[in-house]
């Protein structure tokens, strides 16, 4: 078998396959065996109603949509809330040669009729009728609607499939948070995801003894992939819910005996604001994960802490399908600031450095770093696209790797830890200053839930240190209070200029803290003193 082998300069360098040596059909051929072993297991779990999808009945969903949506090829706008059908058409797309493109339920009449121009679709998913924005749209003549309530009733006269299913690679659309500038689009094949989906059950020992939990959103990859497709792949149960729900979440844990939950560091704060610790715990619960965002190293103590659960911080990426990297279970060491060590994908930490070749190449060559030095993190597999769509942001691909964007350093025992985003880090007068580590030391403070550090323009020192923060629940903070609290912690360049305290800090379409916004509201700011200023000086 070819395989691609990586310099001897790379940090990590496993011998990983090429992506076209990778099986087509694993998701069907696993979903297939398990109907065929134990047919009348739950692939999936409905939280709230109690509702199951068996394997079996997943099958015959499937060969179901299959007949319902046509040949391929067809693009699946897929805008259902999650749950079973949402599932169910991820798999089905995946595995049938469909294009998948997963949206939010909750998207505007606008923000919809700009979705379906971007990303034209032959079929539309959509809530019923009067349930939101997408009943609103105005299709164009060959595209189909099917509303939630039309196509489970399909469903429930679906028959066993007559004839074996055939294997056709499906792809899935997705946008990038659009956190610096416009959202990205790329695709992932069910390769990829399968590659990815089986690095999350390996790195988290997953068996067809296992019931997850997430309540995360399918429209984002973190879902689909981590929780649905990995489950899969272990032929385990599922148990998916639409919404978090803080008063709900442990008697799902409870009730469904989960023995791993899918988490946010935003799930983790909410439930920290519970003094309260289930009296079942830790039940069957092995471990609990935390992706998508930095997770404060003081909240992962104090959830391991209050409920027993070792809570595992893991690192991802949609343009790798997901997870790239993880920390080991117990009783292997998880270290808190952490997200553990790299997952199928090679990894380098670099910094950009000169083309000398000569030959009036301008584009920067890659450079490695030793452990404890903070660069960008750049990654190669068969997992990881080679561009985006329609060529936009080309800079981030160079020599057979992906420039993530994000900052960070290994230690010597090989473990990744994220330092913040290359856009984000603040020159303070030619001192680069990282977010993450404000953020991190603030969010210490028992008063404090959320921050978000951001540079404001200074005429002075380019850039200077503004802190956006939320607070606990129930907890007041006194300015002045924090100020001291960081001037104790902190270096004098490090100390936030000003605090800003929110009820809530804003997010963007992933729900992830909108710096952007906060950043422009910084730049706003700063014209809006400097017309002051010279409003003032012009005053007779």
């Amino acid at each position: 078998m070819t395989t691609i082998s990586f310099p001897s300069t790379t940090q990590v360098r496993p011998v990983l396959p090429r992506r076209e040596e990778l099986p087509v059909g694993r998701l069907l051929a696993s979903l297939q065996h398990a109907a065929h072993r134990t047919p009348t297991k739950a692939l999936l779990l409905e939280a709230e109603s109690g509702e199951q999808l068996s394997y079996r009945q997943a099958l015959v969903g499937l060969a179901a949509l299959r007949r319902l949506f046509g040949p391929p090829p067809q693009r699946i706008m897929l805008a259902l809330p999650g749950g079973l059908l949402n599932g169910l058409i991820w798999l089905t797309a995946l595995s049938s040669g469909y294009d998948l493109i997963p949206v939010p339920p909750a998207a505007s009449l606008d923000e919809a009729r700009r979705l379906l121009s971007r990303q034209p679709a032959s079929i539309l998913c959509a809530p019923d009728e009067g349930e939101s924005a997408w009943s609103a749209v105005l299709l164009s003549p060959g595209q189909r609607l099917f509303t939630a309530s039309q196509l489970a009733e399909h469903l429930s006269h679906t028959s066993e499939p007559e004839r074996e299913l055939s294997v056709c690679e499906g792809r899935v659309y997705l946008s990038t948070s659009g956190s610096t500038g416009e959202p990205k689009w790329l695709a992932l094949s069910e390769r990829q995801i399968v590659w990815t989906a089986d690095q999350v059950r390996r790195s988290h020992a997953l068996t067809g003894a296992d019931r997850g939990l997430t309540t995360l959103p399918f429209f984002h990859i973190n879902a689909p992939v981590v929780s649905l497709c990995a489950s899969l792949l272990a032929e385990a149960s599922l148990i998916v819910a639409p919404r978090f729900s803080r008063r709900r979440f442990w008697s799902w844990v409870e009730r469904y005996e989960a023995t791993w939950i899918s988490l946010v560091p935003t799930i983790v704060a909410l439930l920290l604001e519970s003094e309260e610790r289930p009296a079942f715990l830790p039940g069957r619960l092995r471990f609990a994960r935390s992706a998508s965002a930095p997770l404060p190293p003081a909240n992962l103590r104090a959830f391991e802490e209050r409920f027993g659960i070792p809570l595992i911080e893991t690192y991802g990426l949609s343009e790798a399908g997901s997870q790239v990297a993880a920390n080991p279970l117990p009783p292997a060491p998880h270290k808190p600031g952490s997200v553990g060590r790299p997952t199928g994908v090679a990894m380098r930490i670099c910094v950009p450095q000169s083309n000398d070749s000569g030959q009036g190449d301008a584009r920067e060559a890659l450079r490695d770093l030793p452990p404890g030095e903070v660069g960008e993190i750049c990654i190669a597999g068969p997992n990881v696209i080679s561009a985006y769509e329609d060529g936009a942001g080309a800079s981030s691909f160079q020599d057979g790797w992906f420039r993530t964007g994000d900052l960070g350093y290994f230690d010597e025992d090989g473990y990744l830890f994220i330092k913040g985003r290359l856009r984000e880090v603040i020159n303070r007068g030619g001192e680069n200053i990282a977010p993450r580590e404000i953020e991190e030391t603030l969010q210490e403070h028992p008063a404090v839930r959320e921050v978000a550090v951001v540079g404001r323009p200074d005429p002075l020192y380019g850039e200077v240190v503004v802190a956006y923060l939320s607070l606990q629940e129930g907890r007041q903070l006194d300015v002045e209070e924090l100020r001291h609290y960081a001037r104790q912690r902190l270096s004098p360049p490090r100390v936030p200029v000003d605090l800003v305290i929110l009820p809530e800090l804003p997010r963007n379409a992933t729900g992830k803290v909108d710096r952007r916004l906060l950043r422009t509201r910084e730049q706003a700011r700063r014209e809006l003193h400097q017309i002051a200023r010279e409003e003032a000086v012009g005053q007779p």
